[in-house]
């Protein structure tokens, strides 16, 4: 049952457009990578979430989405993972991938609208009945109770923050060299790409507090 039909067609929606950009990347492997990208294509297509022999690589997409609920936070917080990586690889100098991914990006704007205005309606009824009750257990009332939100919440950032990858990534630095990837929203930064003398502030654990430490710009 979905909450209401505008509901049921964004779910139906979201399914068919991750759908498609899973078929994007399938195309560009078979069209323009030969043998290699047709065999990693087909481990692209064998994986799927969940399941025990071959699952998806990123364990955020191998969580359960059971209810609306789970479904609103993940389009809330792991589509921003979403819109992020796809940024990244538009500034690809692989032009079809760019192309590919500047189109994409669209869909998860819808994606992440479909997770904001969710969230927000479900919050919206939460503090309307305990106004209304005068209680903190909504429940009993048809609704959601705090404490629930915020298990929900608590979840689905902390396997979303994993997505975005380390604060200093060999991997992230390979890719920005070989021009595979840039930056997030490259066109805003000034430095001309010139990055092997940069440096950049990053957070890092320090005992019992946040600290923070300088790194090189390429391997941020």
């Amino acid at each position: 049952t979905a909450p209401s039909l505008w509901d049921l067609r964004n779910l139906f929606q979201v399914n068919v457009e991750e759908g498609r950009h899973l078929w994007a990347m399938v195309y560009l492997l078979h069209r323009y990578f030969g043998r290699d990208g047709r065999d990693e294509a087909d481990a692209l297509l064998e994986r799927n979430s969940g399941d025990l022999d071959n699952p998806r690589i990123l364990g955020a997409f191998n969580e359960q989405t059971p209810d609306w609920l789970s479904f609103f936070f993940f389009t809330y917080f792991t589509d921003r993972d979403g819109k992020y990586q796809l940024a990244s690889l538009r500034e690809s100098a692989f032009d079809p991938l760019s192309r590919t991914c500047q189109f994409m990006l669209k869909e998860e704007a819808h994606h992440m609208f479909v997770g904001a205005t969710g969230v927000g309606r479900v919050v919206q009824r939460t503090v309307e009945l305990m106004k209304e009750h005068d209680t903190d257990d909504v429940r009993p009332h048809g609704g959601i109770d705090v404490a629930t939100l915020q298990r929900y919440l608590n979840f689905h950032y902390s396997v979303s923050l994993d997505l975005f990858g380390a604060e200093t990534s060999t991997n992230a630095a390979n890719y920005y060299a070989a021009g595979l990837k840039g930056r997030y929203h490259e066109e805003d930064r000034n430095d001309d790409h010139q990055l092997k003398d940069d440096y950049r502030t990053i957070a890092t654990p320090d005992g019992d507090r946040i600290g923070e430490r300088e790194v090189k710009q390429l391997t941020a």
